[in-house]
């Protein structure tokens, strides 16, 4: 049975705060496979789970298990220590996104009823069984932590100072700190995803990024409508991480990067709703902004 060893961080949330959690938890399994008699990773399987931690996004870990395994050849003291290092091999990968409080053992060798395999299957099993599991329990870091200030809101003198500095692409010359509006761009409600009907908009944008080479940008995302006062961003519903005002800049960096405008000229950022536009409909609100940050 595994001891799956709970972090410290979590009997420091209060005991309400924690039932509340707990309906967010998850947990999950992943398995990294090693070669005949290896306890190092080949580099295609270190980035297959470096990837898979990536996938998970921005989480809490609550506990974690290490599990480490042989194929069915070797003596028994061989192959214990052989699952050993192979577990110490992923635990030394993961130190980077949980703590050093871990359960990681060896397992040892995986017995086989050589009998009753046929030789490619015999080899088939024998590749699945030298691996180590992962089993993983964690929740998104999307909680309120009031020992933290808010962040503060922008003065008026700055909201006025952004509303000067709005142009359009026509607007002639454009210089550094100018924002573009970018219009007719949709997203489904509550998510990154744009809808079929932006693609003229992002076709006349990537246009004028490929016409006007000679300068660098950011891609700023805005949201409005945020019923709490401890979060600055709206929920990605996809994630459930307060941070759709950034997830959408990144889905504009991400197309124009795939159609070929370097990865060089262009940064993203979510502003929340610090910047509201003046006389506007809420609706106007959720948008996305080119900002100029520098022409050569």
């Amino acid at each position: 049975m595994k001891k799956l060893l709970t972090l410290v961080l979590l009997l420091t949330l209060s005991m309400s705060f924690a039932q509340a959690e707990l309906t967010k938890v998850k947990t999950d399994k992943y398995s990294v496979y090693f070669d005949f008699d290896k306890h190092k990773l080949t580099d295609i399987e270190d980035q297959k789970l470096k990837d898979y931690v990536a996938s998970l996004g921005d989480i809490v870990i609550l506990s974690i298990g290490l599990e480490g395994f042989c194929d069915d050849r070797g003596s028994i003291e061989y192959n214990r220590l052989l699952s050993q290092r192979r577990a110490k091999t992923v635990e030394d990968i993961l130190e980077e996104i949980a703590s050093k409080q871990k359960n990681v053992e060896g397992k040892g060798k995986i017995d086989l009823r050589i009998t009753e395999l046929n030789a490619d299957e015999l080899d088939a099993t024998r590749t699945l069984n030298r691996r180590v599991d992962i089993y993983l329990e964690y929740f998104h870091n999307d909680y309120i932590d009031l020992s933290k200030p808010k962040d503060s809101l922008p003065t008026k003198v700055e909201l006025v100072n952004r509303q000067l500095r709005l142009k359009t692409f026509q607007d002639k010359p454009l210089k550094v700190g100018d924002i573009i509006k970018l219009k007719d761009l949709y997203f489904e409600g509550g998510r990154a995803v744009l809808l079929r009907k932006s693609e003229k908009q992002l076709e006349k944008l990537l246009k004028e990024l490929q016409d006007n080479p000679n300068f660098k940008f950011e891609i700023q995302g805005h949201v409005c409508c945020i019923d709490t006062d401890y979060f600055r961003d709206a929920v990605d519903e996809d994630t459930g991480i307060n941070n759709l005002s950034e997830s959408r800049a990144k889905a504009i960096y991400k197309y124009l990067l795939a159609n070929g405008i370097p990865e060089e000229r262009m940064t993203f950022k979510g502003y929340g709703r610090d910047f509201p536009l003046e006389g506007e409909k809420e609706r106007n609100n959720k948008r996305v902004e080119i900002a100029i940050t520098s022409i050569n």
